[in-house]
C-alpha cells in the first residue's frame, strides 16, 4: 500500500509538471531605426542586436515604423531597412506595417513623396514573401500582411491598423473615395482575423499585434461611417473591439504596439494587457516579454538594455 501510495504521488508530481507549461519569451521593438545611431545599433555587431543574441526569446517582431517619417518611402531605403530589422536576430522574425512605412509617403515635405496605396501595394508584395519558421503560422488570404501563429497553446496575431487616423487622414496623392475603401476592407479583415484567432475558449494566452497606439487622444471623436470618413475616430472600433475581447476571452489577452514614444506597460480594466513597446528615438531599446500563464501575471516585460518603462496612459472608457 505505501509502495503504490508513494507511486501514485510521484505520478501526481509528474502529471503536475507536465501542466505547467515553460515561459515562452519573444522580444518586439518599433519606429526603428530613424537614425543612423539606430542603424549602427541593430547591426549584427551593433549593441541592440548583440543583446537581442544575448536574450532568451522564440521570436522577434517589429511593429512597424521602419524609417522616419522625414525619409521618402524610396524602394531601397525600404529594403535596405527591412533586411536590417529582419537580421536582428537569428530566430523566426515577424513584421507589421507602420504609417511611416506607406500612408504617410506622400507628404509634400518629402524630397520624394508617393501615392500611398502604391507604397501599401508594395509593403504587400514585397514583405510577405517569405514565412517564418514558426509553429502553426498562417497569413490572412485577404491581407497577407495579417498573420497568426501559436506556441505551446499561446496565440499570436497581427493585425493591420496604422497611426494617422488608420489611414484616414493626410491623402495627398492617392483617390480619396479608394483610400477610404482600402480602409473600411481592412477593417474588416481585421475584425474577422480577430474573430478567427481568438475564440473565447482554447488559448493559454493571447498576443495581438499592430502599429497603432490606440488609446492616443484623437483629433476627433466618434466612429467612422460612410457619410462621416475623415473627421472621426479611425481606431475607437479597435480599442472598444480589444477590450470587449479581454473582458470575454476565458484567458489572457496582450495588446503590443508603437507609433508613439512612450515606452509603457499595464493592465487596463476591462483586463486587456497593454505595451508600448520602445523606439521612436526616445526609448532606443528592445522589450523582453516572458509570457507564463499560470502566473498571477501572465506577462511580464523588461528591457534589453535597461530602460525603465511606466504604467500606460489611460483613456476616457478605461
Amino acid at each position: 500500500m505505501k509502495k503504490l501510495f508513494v507511486s501514485l504521488y510521484c505520478l501526481g508530481l509528474s502529471l503536475n509538471a507536465v501542466a505547467k507549461s515553460e515561459p515562452i519569451n519573444f522580444l518586439v521593438f518599433g519606429d526603428m531605426p530613424y537614425s543612423s545611431k539606430e542603424a549602427e545599433w541593430l547591426q549584427k555587431d551593433g549593441k541592440l542586436a548583440k543583446a537581442a543574441e544575448a536574450a532568451q526569446h522564440d521570436f522577434y517582431v517589429h511593429v512597424g515604423d521602419m524609417k522616419a517619417s522625414i525619409q521618402s518611402c524610396t524602394d531601397m531605403l525600404l529594403k535596405e531597412n527591412y533586411a536590417l530589422i529582419s537580421h536582428v536576430s537569428d530566430k523566426p522574425f515577424v513584421y507589421t506595417p507602420g504609417d511611416n512605412d506607406w500612408t504617410d509617403c506622400d507628404r509634400s515635405s518629402l524630397l520624394d513623396p508617393k501615392d500611398e496605396l502604391e507604397r501599401l501595394a508594395f509593403i504587400r508584395a514585397e514583405f510577405t514573401k517569405s514565412t517564418p519558421a514558426l509553429p502553426k503560422f498562417k497569413r490572412q488570404e485577404s491581407i497577407k500582411e495579417n498573420q497568426s501563429w501559436n506556441i505551446d497553446g499561446v496565440q499570436f496575431l497581427t493585425i493591420h491598423a496604422v497611426a494617422t487616423n488608420n489611414g484616414r487622414r493626410q491623402i495627398k496623392m492617392s483617390d480619396e473615395a479608394k483610400a477610404y475603401q482600402e480602409v473600411d476592407a481592412r477593417d474588416q479583415h481585421n475584425f474577422e482575423w480577430l474573430e478567427q484567432n481568438l475564440p473565447k475558449k482554447g488559448h493559454k494566452a493571447a498576443v495581438v499585434f499592430t502599429q497603432a497606439d490606440l488609446f492616443v487622444e484623437a483629433k476627433h471623436k466618434g466612429q467612422c461611417t460612410t457619410d462621416n470618413p475623415k473627421k472621426c475616430d479611425g481606431l475607437e472600433v479597435y480599442r472598444d473591439k480589444l477590450d470587449g475581447l479581454a473582458k470575454q476571452l476565458d484567458y489572457p489577452l496582450l495588446l503590443v504596439h508603437g507609433d508613439t514614444p512612450d515606452f509603457c506597460f499595464s493592465e487596463r480594466k476591462s483586463g486587456l494587457w497593454h505595451l508600448n513597446a520602445p523606439g521612436d528615438v526616445k526609448v532606443i531599446d528592445i522589450a523582453q516579454v516572458e509570457i507564463n500563464p499560470d502566473a498571477e501575471k501572465p506577462f511580464a516585460v523588461k528591457a534589453l538594455l535597461g530602460s525603465s518603462f511606466k504604467a500606460c496612459p489611460k483613456v476616457s472608457k478605461d
